[in-house]
C-alpha cells in the first residue's frame, strides 16, 4: 500500500487525491472483503477432518458384540456358518489386536472357503474347560458369522494342544480333537506376507522423496520463500509448542499400541496435518506458505490408502 502510495505520488504529484474519510472508508472495505474471503475458506476443512473421523468412529470396531443369542461358541457354530474372520498375532494378555477388516494393521483375513472351515471344526470340536497356566497366548481371532453376530477369541497354545477364550464371557474352550487342532495351528503360523526392511525402507525413502518435489513444485508455482523459516517470534513459539504436543502424542500412542489402528493413525495424520495447515496459514497467508501443507495433505491420502492396503 505504501509503495504504490508512493509511486502514484510521484506520477501525480504530493497532493492529496482523496479525502481523509473517503481514504478511511475504502481501508475499512477492503479490511472487510479480506476478513469475509478468508473466513470461510478454510473452516470447511476442519469441518470435512471432524465428520470424517465420527464417520469413521461410527463404522469402526468398536461395534458392539452381540452374544445374546448363544450361550457357548460351540453352540453358535454348530447353528451358523463363519462368514469371515480376522488372525492377528498378539502374546499380551490384556490386548486384543484383531479386528475388522482394514481396521487393524498386521493381522490376517479369510473369508469363507477351507481357513474359515478349519476354524469351524476346531470350535465344533471344543469344549468348555478349565485353563492350564501352561497355555501361553499366541493370537487373536475375530469372528464374523452369517447372521451378523460377532466374537472376539484369544487363542492359547501349549505343546501342541490349542484353546480359547470368549473375551465377551470369559470361557475357555479346548479343542478335544488333535487333527482339529493342528490344522488350524499349521494355519495360524503360515505366513504370508513378511513385511522387510528393506520394503519399508524404500516406501519411507519413495514417499520423502515425493513429499520433496511436491513441496519445491508447489514453492517454484506461487512463489513461495523457504526463508526466513518464521515470519516472526510468535511463529516460531507456536510451531515449536505445536512440535512438542505432537512428540508427546506419538509416544503415548506407541505406548498403548494406537497405531495399530488404521483409525487411530488417519486421527493423528489429519489433526497434525490440518494443525499445521492452520499455523502456516494465521502467520503467512499472504506468502500463501499454508499451500505448501495442504500439498503435504494431499500427498498423504493416497500414501495412507497405499500402506493400510499392504498391511491389511
Amino acid at each position: 500500500m505504501t509503495s504504490f502510495k508512493d509511486k502514484l505520488d510521484k506520477e501525480l504529484g504530493e497532493a492529496p487525491r482523496f479525502s481523509r474519510q473517503l481514504q478511511e472508508r475504502i481501508l475499512q472495505n477492503v479490511n472487510q472483503q479480506n476478513k469475509q474471503s478468508s473466513r470461510w475458506q478454510y473452516p470447511t476443512i476442519i469441518i470435512g477432518t471432524v465428520v470424517t473421523l465420527l464417520f469413521l468412529i461410527l463404522i469402526g470396531p468398536w461395534k458392539q458384540v452381540d452374544t445374546a443369542k448363544h450361550a457357548t461358541i460351540v453352540e453358535l457354530v454348530q447353528h451358523e456358518d463363519i462368514k469371515q474372520f480376522n488372525i492377528a498375532q498378539n502374546w499380551k494378555e490384556d490386548t486384543f489386536r484383531a479386528g475388522r477388516t482394514g481396521w487393524n494393521l498386521g493381522q490376517k483375513g479369510y473369508k469363507e472357503g477351507m481357513e474359515t472351515k478349519l476354524l469351524a471344526n476346531a470350535l465344533q470340536k471344543s469344549v468348555v474347560s478349565q485353563k492350564d497356566n501352561n497355555y501361553f497366548s499366541y493370537s487373536d481371532v475375530w469372528v464374523e458369522f452369517d447372521n451378523g453376530q460377532v466374537v472376539q477369541l484369544k487363542m492359547y497354545l501349549y505343546d501342541g494342544q490349542l484353546g480359547f477364550i470368549d473375551q465377551h464371557t470369559n470361557i475357555f474352550y479346548k479343542v478335544k480333537d488333535d487333527n482339529a487342532a493342528s490344522a488350524f495351528i499349521a494355519l495360524m503360523q503360515k505366513r504370508e506376507k513378511d513385511i522387510s526392511f528393506g520394503e519399508m525402507f524404500t516406501f519411507l525413502v519413495t514417499a520423502l522423496f515425493l513429499g520433496w518435489l511436491l513441496e519445491k513444485a508447489i514453492r517454484k508455482k506461487y512463489s513461495i520463500p523457504k526463508e526466513p523459516k518464521y515470519i516472526n517470534r510468535s511463529h516460531q513459539r507456536t510451531t515449536f509448542i505445536f512440535k512438542c504436543l505432537q512428540t508427546a502424542a506419538l509416544i503415548l500412542f506407541n505406548i498403548n499400541d494406537w497405531f495399530l489402528y488404521t483409525v487411530a493413525i488417519c486421527g493423528f495424520l489429519a489433526i497434525s496435518t490440518l494443525s499445521s495447515i492452520m499455523i502456516e496459514y494465521y502467520y503467512g497467508r499472504e506468502e500463501k506458505r499454508h499451500y505448501v501443507s495442504i500439498g503435504s495433505f494431499i500427498l498423504l491420502v493416497p500414501l495412507i490408502i497405499v500402506l493400510i492396503i499392504y498391511f491389511s
